[in-house]
């Protein structure tokens, strides 16, 4: 029994450190307001809030983005992970 509530509590402190380290990780989709290439995006989301995130040389950007353009932004703190830009229609 001891040997099982061991095994127990070290699961959970592993899913516990797990969960941690994906907690700052972000999504969020919206209309890009302002793009500074290489440095800033601003996005504003479906309630109307503008975000601004920092690019930096890790960033990668899918798509052309620019000011109207709609994009799924992934970010973790104030930092954008990836930038995509939605397909438009022909």
């Amino acid at each position: 029994m001891k040997q099982w509530m061991k095994s127990a509590v070290t699961m959970v402190v592993v899913a516990g450190f797990a969960g941690l380290a994906f907690a700052g990780m972000a999504a969020m989709s919206g209309e890009v307001t302002k793009y500074d290439a290489g440095k800033s995006i601003s996005v504003k989301d479906h309630k109307g809030t503008e975000h601004t995130l920092e690019i930096t040389q890790d960033t990668k950007t899918e798509g052309e983005v620019k000011a109207g353009t709609k994009v799924t932004v992934e970010a973790e703190g104030k930092k954008a992970h990836s930038i995509k830009a939605a397909m438009m229609a022909k």
